[in-house]
C-alpha cells in the first residue's frame, strides 16, 4: 500500500478519488438512458445495440459482489446504483423487437456473464469463506473477465476511426468521463494497493486515452453538398436493387422518396 506523507494526501487518494470516481461513474452509466427511454416508447424494431447496456449490468454486478468480498463501501455505491440502472436497461430492451440474432447474442452475454458473476459469488461467500484472500482473487479475476468484454467495444470503434480516417464515431464527451473516471479509481487502486481495482482502471484509462489521441488526429469529416449530391446519384442507379437508402443525415428514404426537394431540405 502507498503510504501518504499527510493528511491532505490521505483524504485526496482515500477520499476525494473515490468520491469523484461515483461521481463520473453515474454519468457513464446513465449515458444510455436517453436511447433506452426513446426505445421505451418505440413500437417498431430496436436499432440500437444493446450490449453496451446489458454490460453496465453484467460489469456492476460483477463489482458489486466484489465489494462485499473486500468490505469497500467506495466500491459498493457506484455499482449497487449501476445494478438498478442495467437492470432497468435489460427490462427495456427485451420488452422491444430485437431481431433474432440480435436477441440471440444480448441473451448470450447476459445469462454468460451473470453466470459468472454468480460462480463467482458462490467461491468468494461458501467454498473460500474462510480464506480472504482466495476468495478476492475469485471474484476479482471474474471481474477483470466481464470487463474484459466492455473493452472490447472501443476497439472495434478504434479500428473504424482508423479504417476511415474520421473519429465521428467516438462520443468525445463519453472518453473524457471514462479517461477521468479511470485516472480516480487507478489512483484509489494503487493506494489502497488493490489489483483488481487498479489494473482493470488502468487499462480503461488508456483505452481512453488512445481514443482521445485518434480523436485529435483524425477530426471528424463534416458532410458537403457533394456528399449529398453523391448519395442521390447512387440511390437513383441502385433503387432496383435496394429495397431502402440511407441518406447522410441518418433518415431511412425509400428511394422513390429521395427527391431534389428532399435533398435541399435536408441540406
Amino acid at each position: 500500500m502507498v503510504e501518504c506523507s499527510n493528511k491532505t494526501c490521505e483524504i485526496i487518494t482515500e477520499t476525494v478519488c473515490p468520491l469523484l470516481g461515483i461521481i463520473t461513474a453515474y454519468f457513464i452509466f446513465l449515458s444510455p438512458l436517453k436511447e433506452i427511454q426513446a426505445l421505451r416508447k418505440k413500437t417498431g424494431e430496436c436499432t440500437m445495440n444493446p450490449i453496451p447496456s446489458i454490460m453496465v449490468f453484467c460489469n456492476c454486478l460483477s463489482q458489486t459482489l466484489y465489494s462485499f468480498t473486500i468490505h469497500n463501501h467506495w466500491n459498493y455505491w457506484p455499482n449497487f446504483g449501476g445494478v438498478i440502472l442495467g437492470l432497468y436497461y435489460v427490462a427495456i430492451i427485451y420488452s422491444a423487437k430485437l431481431k433474432p440474432r440480435v436477441w440471440n447474442m444480448s441473451t448470450t452475454v447476459l445469462l454468460g456473464f451473470t453466470l459468472l458473476c454468480l460462480i463467482g459469488g458462490a467461491l468468494a461467500f461458501i467454498l473460500f469463506d474462510d480464506n480472504y484472500e482466495a476468495a478476492k482473487n475469485s471474484m476479482g479475476i471474474i471481474g477483470i473477465v466481464i470487463l474484459c468484454g466492455i473493452y472490447g467495444s472501443p476497439l472495434t470503434t478504434m479500428y473504424e476511426v482508423i479504417h476511415t480516417r474520421n473519429s465521428s464515431s467516438i462520443n468525445f464527451i463519453m472518453t473524457v468521463a471514462l479517461l477521468i473516471n479511470g485516472v480516480f479509481w487507478t489512483a484509489y487502486g494503487v493506494f489502497i494497493n488493490d489489483f483488481f481495482i487498479w489494473f482493470p482502471n488502468a487499462v480503461g484509462t488508456f483505452s481512453a486515452v488512445i481514443q482521445f489521441l485518434l480523436f485529435l488526429i483524425f477530426p471528424r469529416k463534416s458532410t458537403t453538398g457533394t456528399d449529398v449530391n453523391e448519395a442521390q446519384s447512387y440511390s437513383s442507379v441502385n433503387k432496383d436493387n435496394y429495397e431502402t437508402e440511407t441518406d447522410v443525415s441518418g433518415i431511412t428514404l425509400q428511394p422513390s422518396e429521395l427527391s431534389e426537394k428532399d435533398i435541399s431540405n435536408i441540406v
